[in-house]
């Protein structure tokens, strides 16, 4: 670990010459410099991590260096999209000037990203905003930018904020995005992977890790039956809208197929395998900075709100709207009908997967983390969720008398979705079932005692086998 956080140490503090190098390449590769940015990104955050337990000024240092990062590439953004490629080199100078100046005076102020929501929401904020104009970037300089349109609302000028939604979406929707979040949050990922003492865990995340790259971009987007996957169940990962209005071509092995296969493996493994394995949420609320974030589900306002596996009154009323809103909306697009030109359950997925969302990712400070489990809003998540409650998947005790005594309850202070009910339910009955548990596994990794196990269809099997060959 020692050599770890001084690799890290190292990177920090030279990050203005680390910085000015990628000037430098910006100026003879421009993409190559795009994806260097991001890997380096990725470090930066983690980094600040390995210091996460005291103040320092590691935090002001990551938020000059994607300050900096990003205008380089906001610039280049808007000299593509203008196509007066000649402003790129406009930057340049503001950057070297403060990459001089830092690396002669430093930063003297200190925080801590844990203790200071705001700070912890710009450093997510620009972050994001990088990656966004990075992958505009990149649609535009590779001739795939979508133009701002996404929703229709572009020619309609008065709509001001509808067009501010519209441009957000045609990134957010766009396979570059999904690249480009995809490194630096990758980067961060892999040492979670690291710090994971159990192997389950460490296959669950490395599924995720595959998933986001080859089931969520290669294959609709650039694999060769990309056309065709919206025939093949389970390929609508964010269900109703992913591919298409609802068409009686499709519905019945493509839609209703997904819906089929995911509530049967749901009912089987817990609703892990979707919030916790395929979805792309899971792969950009994970890795070791963002699962830190989970500190604000105590310590924000919001955040406490959602503790423990109750289901608030105001969390049934957003699911039960939500659900309902969905379902017209899916008769409408059986219909044909359209709303500003748009089929209605498309845009309902692109609202809310590729605008609200990423609103919420921001809001972790705010909100606390895995606020998409939390609020209700996510309908394909709630489906899941539904049939992983009915189903086999719990996390069960080997021994609730070790629960009783147990001083540190690390594993309610470990659960992403703030789930702190958890050890009264290990020492009253052994076993721990809730609608909001996703399965992460981070309280089976934490538990001093090694006490915490996964139970689901695998576990069911293995006890229905040792009862028939006991009885033989």
């Amino acid at each position: 670990m020692n050599v770890k956080v001084t690799i890290f140490h190292y990177i920090l503090d030279r990050s203005y010459l680390f910085l000015l190098f990628i000037l430098f390449i910006s100026l003879i590769f421009p993409i190559v410099s795009a994806f260097i940015s991001l890997i380096f990104v990725g470090l930066l955050f983690q980094g600040i991590y390995l210091r996460r337990q005291s103040s320092t000024n590691s935090p002001y240092i990551v938020l000059e260096i994607l300050s900096m990062l990003l205008l380089i590439y906001t610039v280049q953004f808007f000299a593509y999209l203008l196509k007066i490629t000649d402003i790129v080199p406009l930057s340049y100078p503001v950057v070297i000037f403060l990459s001089l100046y830092r690396l002669k005076r430093g930063i003297k102020k200190k925080t801590n990203y844990l203790q200071n929501s705001k700070i912890a929401f710009a450093l997510l904020l620009l972050a994001f905003l990088l990656s966004w104009f990075i992958s505009g970037f990149l649609d535009l300089s590779q001739g795939n930018f979508s133009v701002f349109g996404q929703f229709g609302y572009f020619s309609y000028p008065f709509l001001a904020f509808m067009n501010f939604i519209s441009a957000f979406a045609s990134v957010t929707a766009s396979p570059w995005f999904m690249i480009d979040m995809g490194i630096w949050l990758g980067v961060i990922g892999i040492f979670r992977i690291i710090e994971y003492n159990k192997i389950e865990n460490k296959i669950r995340y490395l599924l995720m890790m595959f998933a986001y790259a080859f089931y969520s971009i290669y294959l609709p987007t650039f694999s060769p039956i990309s056309s065709e996957v919206k025939y093949i169940p389970y390929m609508w990962f964010n269900g109703l809208g992913t591919y298409g209005p609802v068409k009686s071509s499709y519905l019945l092995d493509g839609i209703i197929g997904t819906f089929t296969v995911t509530a049967i493996l749901s009912f089987m493994f817990g609703s892990r395998q979707i919030c916790s394995v395929t979805c792309t949420a899971p792969y950009m609320l994970q890795g070791t900075f963002l699962n830190s974030m989970k500190k604000y589900n105590r310590s924000s306002k919001v955040g406490r709100n959602t503790l423990t596996s109750r289901i608030s009154s105001w969390y049934k009323w957003i699911i039960t709207i939500t659900w309902i809103s969905l379902l017209i909306l899916a008769i409408l697009s059986y219909l044909k009908f359209s709303i500003l030109g748009n089929d209605p359950t498309m845009l309902y997925t692109s609202l809310y997967f590729n605008v609200i969302w990423y609103f919420q990712f921001m809001l972790m400070p705010f909100l606390g983390n895995y606020a998409c489990v939390n609020n209700g809003i996510c309908a394909w998540g709630s489906f899941n969720q539904f049939f992983g409650y009915l189903g086999l998947f719990k996390l069960k005790v080997r021994d609730p008398k070790k629960c009783l005594t147990c001083k540190t309850v690390d594993c309610a202070y470990a659960c992403p979705v703030g789930l702190t009910d958890m050890r009264a339910s290990f020492i009253k009955k052994g076993e721990f079932k809730s609608f909001k548990c996703i399965g992460v596994g981070d309280c089976v990794e934490v538990c001093p005692y090694n006490n915490i196990t996964f139970y689901d269809a695998r576990s069911w099997i293995k006890e229905k086998l040792h009862s028939i060959n006991f009885n033989l």
